[in-house]
């Protein structure tokens, strides 16, 4: 990957259109939550009038998202100005290298923690990765941040979920659906466990949603009565969250991360390994769903106040405050 400087030109009158921010990503050939977070923060920085575009080497074949956001296609040669800031994803190791002498501001938007690669210089803080600062999706990466770098002032862009794509089907499914990527054989042992241990749900079908766009996916957990969250090594954990929004009752593993919105009151959750928790939740859940109507009220209320928390609002607030104060940074 090579670098090019372009030379100098006067900034705009418009302060928030001083610099660049230029959000790297991959044009993946598969849908990614958190490709999707940063195409939602870039669409909303620029429709805020920030010059703020998503980095990629190529254009996407497949649009995923849906989401109109202007795109900068380097083609593998990265295009740098006087004042860029080059926000990074955690992982994105060869991007921090090209870019480690460019006379740009570098930072790391990490949305999980467990892909951040562990240079053998350790005490450098935010040089030791290579970038000038941190922006954490969640208490997780936060934390994370505090215990092993020391550093416990890394703010919170907080993650969010639309619920006007979001919400449930006018006629629910009884059907569990799950995202089986990470945890696939587990999944596949959850089900078989379930059917032997509760044969009262042999018969209730499963829908796999993966691969599609994020679109489908919201149908899918709309038209759906019961998701199986198969969180794992997680900062947070979108697709619990998004079938909470669809109306869904939720059971299964919390992945670490998702413990920041996950309680007893708004679903069934289980730690990374207990199958029979996972299990039992699933069963509970299901029962509840052949219930009478009114059994499930209690939990339907914790899970559109939680939410209610995770609102675009909330998002494009915080993402707002923290780019007008780093915009003015010299």
């Amino acid at each position: 990957m090579s670098l090019r400087s372009k030379p100098h030109r006067p900034p705009s009158l418009n302060p928030m259109s001083k610099r660049r921010i230029l959000f790297v990503a991959e044009a993946f050939a598969f849908p990614s939550g958190g490709i999707s977070v940063i195409y939602q923060h870039a669409a909303t920085l620029a429709k805020n009038g920030f010059r703020a575009s998503v980095a990629l080497a190529t254009r996407p074949e497949r649009d995923f998202y849906g989401i109109d956001v202007p795109l900068t296609l380097h083609g593998g040669r990265l295009t740098v100005e006087p004042g860029d800031i080059w926000v990074i994803p955690e992982g994105f190791s060869t991007y921090v290298e090209a870019l480690r002498q460019a006379p740009v501001r570098k930072l790391m938007f990490c949305q999980n923690q467990y892909y951040i690669p562990f240079p053998s210089n350790p005490g450098g803080g935010a040089h030791e990765l290579g970038v000038d600062g941190f922006i954490a999706s969640s208490h997780s990466v936060q934390q994370f941040f505090a215990d092993v770098y020391g550093l416990t002032d890394i703010p919170i862009i907080p993650c969010a979920v639309d619920p006007q794509r979001f919400k449930p089907a006018p006629n629910k499914k009884l059907q569990v659906a799950c995202m089986p990527r990470k945890l696939g054989d587990y999944a596949a042992f959850v089900q078989a466990t379930l059917r032997r241990m509760h044969p009262r749900h042999a018969d209730v079908p499963w829908v796999a949603i993966q691969g599609g766009t994020q679109q489908e996916a919201a149908a899918s957990l709309g038209e759906s009565a019961v998701f199986l969250s198969l969180s794992h090594k997680e900062s947070f954990g979108l697709p619990p969250l998004e079938a909470m929004a669809a109306g869904c009752l939720v059971a299964g593993f919390h992945g670490d991360g998702g413990r920041e919105y996950m309680g007893d009151a708004n679903g069934w959750w289980a730690d990374t390994g207990d199958w029979r928790a996972c299990v039992k939740g699933l069963a509970a859940a299901l029962d509840l769903c052949k219930a009478d109507p009114p059994a499930s009220a209690s939990i339907r209320q914790a899970m559109a106040a939680t939410v209610a928390r995770y609102s675009p609002s909330r998002m494009e607030e915080a993402l707002l405050e923290f780019w007008r104060a780093e915009i003015e940074r010299i």
